[in-house]
Formats: structure tokens, C-alpha cells, sequence
């Protein structure tokens, strides 16, 4: 299976489209964290990684793609976690912060917009305040990741790793921490693409 995953890797990042990768000695801080990039484009779960990383990788999807039987199958295999994105999804939480507790290495991959976003005018207003929850349950840092937005087929998709960012250091109380904390989020993501011209 490993096998399989190093191709489909090298297909989309290496034949599909030209992936260069920013800063990712950020990913080494940490050996367990929350990974947060934003979404456009179905093939970033696979992108957002350097091979090297792809062990301790857990990804949450929603749980529409999982009524297809290939789809589940990879759920199986890959360690991909369904969460329905309507309502809150108490189940999915659980084991989003299993996962931390039973790899103390685990990485866990979470889309904070909730949704491939298509439409420019979304950019920096749809969020989702998942990765706030397990992460300020949990303790643990947040890395947000800038993908390049939209790629076409054979142009360099740049991805940009940020400082991690520590729950404990925003502030708020229980009433709107979390809706800061997912404001924060989506504002370094998008600033990170400043980087790529640096």
C-alpha cells in the first residue's frame, strides 16, 4: 500500500502538477500537531505533504465522500475520518482526539474552511471552528499551510508551511475563543502566500 501512495504522490505532485515546497523544516518543530491548509482543489490532502511525512498522517473528510465504496475503502486504509460538516458532529470530535491520544507522533489533517472553495469572494470568510476545537482540547499547535489556489494541469503549485501557532497564546474567553482562534487561523493561511515572492 505504501507503494501505491508513493505513486499517486509523485503522479499529482511530480507529473500532474510541479510542487515546490516552502519552509518545511516548520513541520519538524513539533512531532504532533494539527495541519491546516486551505481548500480548493481536490487533490490537496495529497499535495499538503512531502512524502516523507506520509506516516502518522490522519485526514478528516466529509462524510458525502464516504457512500462511495472506493472512497471507504481508502478511509480504511489511510486513516481518513468522516465528519459531517452541517451539524455538530460530536462522534467525529471524539475520534479526531483519539487520534492524539493513542500516536503520540499523529498528524492530523483538517480543512478549517470546511469546503473546496471555488469562489474568490469566499476567500478569508468560510471557516469552520473544528480545528480550534481539538486543537485548544488537545494542547496541541496548529500549523497553517498556504496551497496555491486553483492550480491548472502542469503549473507549479507552491506550498507554504507557517510558524505553528500555540492555542494558548490567543486570547479570548470560552465564549468567542474558538471563533478567534479559526479568525487567526484563516488570516495566517492566506498571508502565507505573501512568502512566495520572498
Amino acid at each position: 500500500m505504501r507503494k501505491f501512495t508513493r505513486f499517486i504522490k509523485w503522479l499529482v505532485c511530480k507529473f500532474m502538477y510541479r510542487v515546490e515546497y516552502h519552509h518545511a523544516e516548520r513541520l519538524d518543530i513539533y512531532s504532533t500537531y494539527l495541519i491546516c491548509p486551505n481548500h480548493s482543489n481536490i487533490f490537496d490532502p495529497v499535495i499538503v505533504f512531502p512524502a516523507k511525512y506520509d506516516l502518522d498522517i490522519h485526514i478528516v473528510a466529509k462524510k458525502e465522500l464516504f457512500k462511495y465504496p472506493f472512497f471507504k475503502w481508502l478511509a480504511k486504509k489511510y486513516n481518513i475520518i468522516s465528519i459531517d460538516r452541517e451539524n455538530v458532529d460530536v462522534r467525529s470530535m471524539l475520534k479526531s482526539l483519539d487520534v492524539f491520544k493513542q500516536n503520540e507522533n499523529a498528524k492530523l489533517i483538517i480543512f478549517p474552511e470546511g469546503k473546496v472553495v471555488k469562489d474568490k469572494d469566499e476567500i478569508g470568510k468560510v471557516y469552520k471552528k473544528g480545528a480550534a476545537f481539538i486543537a485548544s482540547h488537545i494542547n496541541k499547535p496548529i500549523i497553517p499551510v498556504y496551497i496555491t489556489r486553483r492550480p491548472k494541469p502542469f503549473q507549479k503549485v507552491h506550498v507554504i508551511y507557517g510558524e505553528p501557532i500555540i492555542i494558548d497564546d490567543i486570547k479570548g474567553n470560552s465564549g468567542n475563543k474558538m471563533d478567534n482562534i479559526s479568525k487567526e487561523l484563516i488570516n495566517n493561511i492566506y498571508d502565507l502566500q505573501n512568502e512566495i515572492s520572498k
